[in-house]
């Protein structure tokens, strides 16, 4: 009995090596996709911001002497960050909103306010309210830190929101208390007082209501 039992005593060892396997291995794979998870939320999060600052930096470049960026060319700007924005599915998931503010002096009264000059929007995520409002609903605008811009001074502030598509589960993102959208801003002075408006263009319509996915 006992030279039958030390026989059998390695494949005892094994089947408990497996069943410890078998009932760790899903644990296992659900931190490593966990990981992976989160890893891909970190970079949406880092790509929007990046497309925020680049949105916001191309637009206050735009513009020499009384000529500022055209339609067409917000048409292909816009192009240009779904592209950047991939494997982000951006357009259908995402908002991008560029506002142009300008400090004025609206009532001639001496009292500077921040107005809102222009507005253009783009992507299917309406529900991701403009932080700085919609113009078709009022003009004032209130950046962030209470900021007042001076007398005629312009600023470009862009909104780019991402409502985020997990590969595996959304579960690691609710269980860290992550937003499962989030939104990245930036702002840049424009180089050039004199560019007021996008240039219109009749091929292109002006991108300016906050309401619809195209903006049209």
């Amino acid at each position: 009995m006992k030279r039958r039992s030390r026989a059998s005593l390695p494949q005892d060892v094994r089947g408990v090596a497996l069943l410890e396997f078998a009932l760790f291995a899903p644990l296992l794979l659900a931190m490593i996709l966990s990981g992976f998870e989160l890893g891909n939320y970190a970079l949406a999060n880092n790509r929007v911001q990046r497309l925020a600052s680049m949105t916001a930096d191309l637009v206050a470049q735009s513009g020499t002497g009384v000529v500022g960026a055209t339609e067409a060319q917000i048409y292909d700007l816009f192009s240009a960050i779904d592209l950047t924005a991939q494997p982000f599915n951006l357009r259908r998931h995402g908002r991008v909103v560029i506002t142009a503010v300008k400090g004025t002096d609206y009532d001639n009264n001496g009292i500077i306010e921040n107005r809102i000059l222009w507005q253009r929007f783009d992507g299917d995520f309406t529900s991701a309210s403009p932080v700085l409002g919609c113009n078709l609903v009022s003009s004032l605008a209130t950046l962030p830190n209470s900021r007042m811009l001076p007398l005629d001074e312009i600023l470009f502030h862009v909104q780019v929101t991402y409502e985020y598509q997990p590969i595996f589960s959304i579960y690691p993102m609710n269980f860290m208390k992550l937003e499962p959208s989030f939104t990245r801003m930036a702002m840049f002075r424009a180089r050039n007082k004199d560019f007021q408006t996008p240039t219109p263009d009749q091929r292109f319509p002006a991108k300016k209501n906050c309401n619809t996915p195209t903006g049209l």
